[in-house]
């Protein structure tokens, strides 16, 4: 039978993760990226720094134009490559938003010192909550929000996080920044 109760500490363990983001400088590094910017869009490498501290990685794209502009966080998710929009997506996308598409610990070009396996990546650590993979994990997801809001082309009252994943959820309920969630099973 499967425990579905909220633990006693629950609170805490976000706090204390929330906490530790807090005292980790996001030490952001930019790079302009011409072979992925369009005429509608500028696009960059970004590393910054989660907790650990671990390096993280993304792909920014910012339009053309005058902003600020709505932003959707493409943040990670369980798989091993991270692109600048998703396959099959509207590029032009990346004209009209902010998009911020970002790999976690574990994944391409954030893999080291720690290169995840698929699958399986998520059950590492699993007997503890202080030592999953599932905790840096969403600390990732939080940790591209804080970096999203240095940013002054980001539109703070449209700020989006979209994944096919519960991820969105939990990042929104812990950053009240963001404003719209997209998110499914």
């Amino acid at each position: 039978m499967s425990n579905t109760s909220r633990p006693e500490d629950f609170d805490a363990y976000w706090q204390q993760v929330c906490g530790e983001l807090e005292a980790t400088p996001i030490a952001p590094e930019e790079e302009h990226l011409p072979i992925r910017s369009t005429e509608f869009c500028e696009c960059y490498t970004v590393r910054f720094t989660g907790i650990g501290p671990y390096r993280l990685f993304g792909y920014l794209s910012i339009p053309h134009g005058d902003g600020p502009f709505p932003t959707l966080l493409l943040g990670p998710a369980y798989r091993s490559v991270v692109d600048p929009l998703p396959q099959g997506d509207a590029n032009e996308k990346r004209g009209r938003f902010v998009v911020f598409s970002t790999a976690g610990r574990g994944q391409r070009n954030a893999d080291k010192p720690y290169a995840g396996v698929f699958p399986g990546m998520m059950t590492e650590g699993i007997d503890s909550p202080e030592t999953s993979i599932f905790r840096g994990f969403a600390a990732d997801w939080l940790r591209a929000v804080d970096y999203l809001l240095t940013r002054p082309e980001v539109d703070r009252s449209r700020f989006a996080a979209i994944k096919q994943e519960g991820m969105p959820i939990l990042t929104a309920a812990l950053r009240p920044e963001v404003t719209h969630v997209v998110a499914s099973p």
